[in-house]
């Protein structure tokens, strides 16, 4: 799933979600609309905070999306 569905289907706001995680709010927002790629360490809290919902395998899916668009 991605990060922005799991943040709108949970009604959690992106400032709050970067609190839970310990990031800054706009490291937060360039991950929801893929401008950069979370670190291992944060990828690993964020699949943890959402239970496994998010893996880093969304994110990379939503790269490789993008870069088809792109292309």
């Amino acid at each position: 799933m991605k990060l922005k569905d799991y943040l709108k289907t949970n009604d959690i706001k992106s400032e709050d979600f970067a609190k839970s995680l310990g990031a800054s709010h706009g490291g937060v927002l360039k991950w929801i609309t893929g401008e950069r790629f979370p670190r291992p360490n944060a990828l690993v809290k964020i699949e943890k905070v959402t239970d496994g919902q998010v893996t880093a395998n969304d994110f990379a899916a939503q790269q490789i999306q993008q870069q088809k668009n792109e292309g």
